[in-house]
């Protein structure tokens, strides 16, 4: 079976009133860097879409563990966080 990025489509909280959710864009093998396209809410009104960018360096061969997915969340919310993309990448369709 093949690795699959994971997806984070229920909303994760940033604080009180805002959350995020991500969906995978693509995987860059040579630099070891995927991409997600983040959504930041309010209640249910989107806010802004942007696209984050994640270094992979720190992941085990297994990607398949909660480890990996954890520390992927982790490091998507980080970003979510600051409202705005952390790359010049605007992703496969152009976002």
């Amino acid at each position: 079976m093949a690795f699959e990025f994971p997806q984070f489509h229920e909303p994760i909280s940033i604080n009180s009133s805002s959350s995020w959710t991500a969906t995978f864009d693509s995987y860059d093998q040579r630099n070891d860097d995927c991409y997600f396209l983040i959504t930041v809410r309010e209640g249910e009104d989107r806010v802004t879409q942007f696209m984050a960018a994640v270094g992979l360096w720190w992941a085990d061969d297994d990607w398949s563990d909660l480890k990996f997915t954890d520390r992927l969340r982790e490091a998507l919310a980080s970003v979510a966080a600051t409202g705005q993309s952390n790359t010049n990448y605007r992703g496969l369709q152009g976002n």
